[in-house]
């Protein structure tokens, strides 16, 4: 991988590492549905921009499919992330988002029988697994109900972006990953809006300027310009190269956590997110 690739993969880790840091800030006065439309909102019409810019034959639109991964890989994981962010620490968001991975490599067991797990892939997935036990075990101790009901949730949109992409192999197959990106947000955007309509009402919410810089910048750094550069990345230096971001995100995210938050080191986050890392290399070769 060239130097130029490198700096793009370490910008796209610390841009999508920090999504959970704008998530953190942006919940603190934007209820979770509208903080998810807003960003939806923003980041469709930024990406349709480019998409119109971009030269090429435009294909019919598979709207059924934009549907489904409007609901699997943008409201809800998105919505969940939002919701859980008010009672538990980025870092450790951003450490649960990080199983998706493993998620994918059960799916794919199970729904796609020509790719069968090896051994490596099933020991990955059990490291994985005991990861995520490690990161649950304090407040399994507490009785925490509150937190644990939040990292659920996290976990919840892991296996839910798991899903979106055992879908999305063989529903969206040779459509742009650009337009497919757009039709997602469009629509995740329109199942998004209703809930905040009637259950926030939005137009008597007063938002704090640092949660709107927050939705404002997760949807443009962390979605438009991400995706942007993802798909560049992508072009460049492969799916190995672009696969290599599933272990920067968390990094970035308990560090962006720590950094500008305060949220503490503990040993169990740091052991989980060394499980879990460890059982995504292994489940992902």
């Amino acid at each position: 991988m060239r130097a130029g690739d490198v700096a793009i993969l370490l910008a796209l880790g610390a841009i999508w590492g920090a999504s959970y840091l704008f998530f953190a800030l942006g919940v603190r006065t934007i209820p979770p549905f509208t903080f998810v439309a807003g960003r939806l909102l923003i980041a469709a019409a930024l990406l349709g921009l480019f998409q119109r810019l971009r030269p090429g034959p435009r294909a019919d639109p598979p709207w059924g499919a934009y549907l489904a991964m409007g609901a699997l890989n943008a409201a809800l994981p998105h919505t969940l992330v939002a919701w859980s962010q008010q009672t538990i620490a980025s870092g450790l968001a951003g450490v649960l988002i990080a199983t998706m991975p493993l998620w994918v490599a059960g799916f794919t067991a199970l729904w796609l029988r020509e790719e069968r797990p090896s051994r490596r892939q099933l020991a990955g997935l059990l490291l994985g697994f005991l990861g995520i036990l490690v990161l649950l075990f304090p407040d399994l101790q507490r009785a925490a109900h509150v937190r644990l009901l939040s990292e659920g949730a996290v976990v919840a949109a892991a296996i839910s972006y798991a899903a979106a992409t055992i879908y999305a192999r063989r529903a969206l197959h040779g459509v742009s990953p650009v337009d497919a990106a757009v039709g997602q947000m469009v629509c995740g955007a329109l199942i998004a809006l209703p809930f905040s309509l009637l259950l926030d009402r939005p137009w008597t919410l007063s938002p704090a300027p640092e949660s709107l810089a927050a939705m404002i910048l997760l949807a443009v750094l962390g979605t438009a310009i991400a995706y942007v550069m993802y798909y560049a990345l992508l072009q460049r230096a492969g799916v190995i190269g672009v696969s290599l971001v599933v272990y920067l995100n968390p990094i970035f995210a308990v560090l962006w956590g720590a950094v500008w938050l305060g949220e503490p080191l503990s040993g169990w986050l740091l052991g989980g997110l060394a499980l879990i890392l460890a059982g995504v290399s292994l489940a992902g070769r």
